[in-house]
């Protein structure tokens, strides 16, 4: 059941995402091509500064999520309720909370930015701020269909709305190129996309509506506040390595720095939501695998999950490492370009996230906010003094290599070792022997097809780079399945593939 659930949501999810991606990047071309390059640094800056306010959340909603794995997985609609409507009441005030401190912060906007006259810049920074709050009234609900393993359906809303707004964007700057109708469109999108999704799942589980709600276990209310002071360390910890990355380069740098950044960001965080889609579709089934299977299914079944991930950074990651300047060339332009060592830095970050992903879905799956609540806190300590020192003295590669070393010191070792001292039973220096093993094979593939590319292809057209595309696909996976084809996490995808999809290969 898990399987074929995960199967429907990752299907789902893998076509909407294919075709919102390609929206996404037709809207920031036609942007580029429409409206000065500020307003690109703007926009990368807003949404930093709002992801910052968005710690208000305090990881109440991710406390409640895990709290609702078990009362589906034993069809407990009296808990289910009660959970819902304490997760009503607590995004309702994070929403309130954050509008009001969002409005605190108008008067110091020019603080954050350095050498920037772009007009109305307050009144655009209100209407992120909104689009950032109203989400909280109504998405609440939109957590209950993913903790029950139905993200297909969230899936197909969410992005029917971006869908939606990458065509409205694109059409109103062709027509009439306003920043002011560009966001516009982004808030009311946003709030329509969020009461569809409400009330579908006020459809799926009619029950919702029901007024006779029993009180929360105390039990449950103890773990999702312990769960939620853990998580406040954590939210701390995520702010500060995704969301001041602009705005440190906003303050020292200029806010056209912002912009170019922003463009290769969003490639990466592209490659990444594509991950996060997929592990959204498999994340409920993990916690029910967390909760009803042996310590030996669940270490064989995050093994598994470890290699995908591995395999798909080892593709992208050699992609990136091949393409990324051509595709930004052909994308935007040669203006819009840094130079090899940035991008560089950038996969090399990008590897060490997207390599953390098997490990914080298990982790998350079991519960295990509180055990390296201190983590965060190192981690936010070690970013921000590393990224301002070395963007002061190096520019935008220090923002990047700030990101890096804390995670280096921090996320790269605490987190396996307390998922596998705490949850699954696997020895740390074995995850670490497979680790280097995947890490090596993305270094020499990457070396190997980029050196390739450049001997086959001197000029950069969209005909070479669909051809380097297939170079890397081809190099990727074929060295892959040679190095380990043996591998039980092979055999078992080979099965999977096999008896579930009809597919049949190597």
């Amino acid at each position: 059941m898990r399987i074929k659930q995960a199967g429907k949501n990752i299907k789902y999810s893998t076509i909407t995402y294919l075709l919102k991606l390609a929206l996404q990047f037709a809207v920031r071309l036609v942007f580029v091509r429409s409206l000065p390059l500020e307003y690109l640094g703007i926009n990368g800056l807003f949404t930093n500064l709002l992801a910052m306010l968005s710690l208000a959340e305090l990881g109440v909603g991710t406390a409640i999520v895990y709290s609702l794995y078990k009362p589906l997985a034993d069809k407990d609609t009296e808990t289910i309720k009660a959970l819902m409507r304490l997760f009503k009441k607590a995004y309702t005030c994070i929403g309130i909370l954050i509008i009001g401190a969002g409005l605190c912060v108008v008067p110091w906007l020019d603080w954050f930015i350095k050498g920037s006259a772009v007009a109305d810049i307050h009144w655009f920074y209100i209407i992120f701020l909104l689009n950032t709050s109203v989400s909280y009234f109504y998405s609440y609900k939109r957590n209950l269909l993913i903790a029950d393993q139905k993200q297909y359906i969230n899936s197909i809303y969410q992005s029917a709305g971006q869908i939606s707004l990458a065509v409205l964007q694109i059409i109103s700057l062709l027509i009439y190129p306003s920043y002011w109708l560009y966001i516009i469109l982004m808030l009311l999108v946003t709030v329509s996309e969020n009461y569809a999704v409400a009330k579908k799942a006020d459809r799926v589980y009619p029950y919702l509506q029901e007024k006779n709600v029993q009180s929360l276990d105390r039990e449950i209310k103890n773990t999702i506040v312990r769960n939620t002071k853990a998580m406040i360390a954590h939210k701390i910890g995520g702010m500060a390595v995704f969301s001041t990355a602009n705005l440190i380069l906003a303050k020292f740098v200029g806010v056209a720095a912002v912009g170019l950044y922003s463009n290769y960001y969003l490639v990466i965080s592209a490659a990444n939501s594509f991950a996060g889609q997929f592990f959204s579709s498999i994340t409920a089934g993990i916690g029910n695998l967390i909760a009803l299977e042996s310590n030996k299914k669940k270490a064989e079944i995050f093994k598994v999950t470890e290699f995908m991930v591995a395999w798909q950074a080892t593709i992208v990651g050699c992609g990136f490492f091949t393409l990324f300047n051509p595709l930004v060339e052909l994308w935007l332009g040669k203006q819009f370009l840094f130079d090899d060592a940035i991008v560089t830095c950038l996969i090399i970050n990008f590897y060490l996230m997207y390599m953390r992903m098997a490990v914080n879905a298990f982790k998350d799956a079991s519960g295990l906010y509180w055990n390296d609540r201190y983590k965060p806190l190192a981690e936010t300590v070690i970013n921000l003094a590393a990224s301002v020192y070395l963007t002061i003295h190096y520019g935008v590669i220090g923002v990047i290599w700030g990101g890096i070393i804390s995670t280096l010191l921090t996320c790269f070792w605490v987190e396996p070792y307390v998922l596998f001292r705490n949850s699954i039973k696997i020895k740390l220096k074995d995850y670490f022997k497979d680790y280097f093993k995947y890490a090596a094979v993305t270094l020499l593939t990457s070396v190997v097809s980029k050196w390739l590319y450049t001997k086959l292809f001197t000029e950069v057209t969209i005909i070479n780079f669909v051809l380097g595309v297939v170079l890397c696909l081809v190099v990727t996976n074929a060295v892959w399945v040679l190095v380990f084809r043996k591998r039980e996490e092979m055999v078992y995808l080979r099965n999977i593939a096999r008896d579930k999809f009809g597919m049949k290969f190597f």
